[in-house]
């Protein structure tokens, strides 16, 4: 999307998140249900499901770089509605990056509109998101006999289609599999510390038949597919982490600038100025990460090492300035009188999501030694 043309839908968007979505952010939380049938028309009309949707199947087209301002807005407002945008446009661009030609004039037109909610189904209780994965579907002529569990997978509550990566053969595919297919049940899971009004269901497989044409891509890729994908929604992730960051530090410096202690502001305490300054430091060079990493994947085509590298900077940067933020509001930022309170809890999501930080390091200390670093035009030594 062209410059101007991005900031005039930015400006819409911001107007429309803070006129209309932050009153009700608090409400939200404590119902721990987002008003879907309010929400969704307004979505729409901002473009939201199809952000990342090339415009000939009907979304708006952005680039990484555009798109990553939108994850960090929505992360400031309020988690539940983040994680369900998150996990829409997740899915979304998996089916743009590996989806058949058919497969997408299809589908991409009704998911840009919302008109499809769509999920990603990876991971399992009793196994990773990798080589591991049980779940399986065995080709029996013209269909696939669906078998397995899913577990904590975003959006089931509502959900039309869900991309489910199972065993095949010799390999892992992706699957489309329709919320009303028989056998297919969902379970809902214990309530989350965080991100309320987004939903984490277990997805049970009981034989269920899905027709071979619902293979997204190519059989026996969709494990390659998939990481990659998630490799890339790391970089989201971190942009999730830096709105956090960002309001924090808005939220600190006024309070700062409002508190009196022993007749004095807290502004005008060394030890206040101190936290400031790493919170600034600390969401600054975020920013400049989320940017670079987003860059690489418009550039290149790929995620690179940066990905893993970004998200595993947001965590601890998303960590230290929640912390600072809560000092700084001392106990009222314990209360939910103020938002700090609640992004505390909801970015704690961000440590698991798209992998733990284990999974970054090796991924990111494998790629280091097999040199990929060289070839990363972000980085220079």
């Amino acid at each position: 999307m062209i410059a101007p043309e991005y900031e005039d839908l930015r400006k819409s968007a911001s107007d429309f998140m803070w006129r209309e979505l932050e009153p009700m952010a608090a409400d939200i939380d404590k119902s721990r249900k987002v008003p879907r049938e309010l929400l969704w028309p307004k979505f729409q009309q901002h473009g939201f499901f199809g952000l990342v949707i090339p415009k000939e199947y009907g979304g708006l087209g952005l680039s990484h770089e555009q798109y990553v301002w939108f994850e960090k807005e929505w992360a400031k407002l309020q988690g539940g509605i983040r994680v369900i945008l998150h996990v829409h446009n997740l899915t979304a661009e998996l089916v743009t990056e590996c989806g058949r030609e058919e497969q997408k004039r299809e589908l991409l037109p009704r998911i840009a509109k919302g008109d499809l909610s769509v999920s990603f189904a990876l991971t399992e209780r009793f196994a990773g998101t990798g080589r591991d994965v049980k779940t399986e579907a065995k080709r029996k002529g013209d269909k696939y006999i669906l078998k397995g569990e899913k577990h904590l997978i975003t959006n089931s509550d509502f959900a039309q289609l869900f991309n489910v990566v199972c065993r095949t053969g010799d390999g892992w595919s992706n699957l489309l599999v329709d919320r009303d297919t028989p056998g297919f049940v969902r379970k809902d899971t214990p309530e989350t510390m965080g991100c309320n009004g987004g939903h984490h269901y277990i997805l049970e497989f009981n034989d269920c038949e899905v027709p071979a044409e619902n293979i997204l891509g190519t059989e026996g890729k969709g494990l390659d597919d998939s990481i990659r994908a998630m490799r890339v929604s790391r970089i989201h992730i971190a942009a999730n982490a830096l709105g956090v960051c960002e309001r924090c530090l808005e939220l600190s410096l006024k309070r700062a600038k409002e508190r009196v202690t022993f007749g004095r502001l807290i502004a005008e305490r060394q030890a206040v100025q101190s936290y400031l300054a790493e919170m600034a430091t600390d969401t600054y060079c975020l920013r400049v990460v989320v940017l670079d990493a987003a860059r690489t994947v418009d550039e290149t085509g790929e995620p690179g090492v940066s990905a893993d590298l970004c998200k595993l900077f947001a965590i601890d940067a998303v960590r230290r300035v929640t912390d600072t933020a809560m000092l700084i509001h001392g106990g009222a930022g314990y209360t939910r009188e103020f938002p700090i309170e609640r992004m505390y809890r909801d970015c704690r999501l961000n440590w698991v999501e798209e992998g733990t930080p284990t999974i970054h390091k090796f991924e990111a200390a494998r790629r280091l030694l097999r040199g990929e670093l060289s070839g990363d035009s972000s980085y220079t030594f």
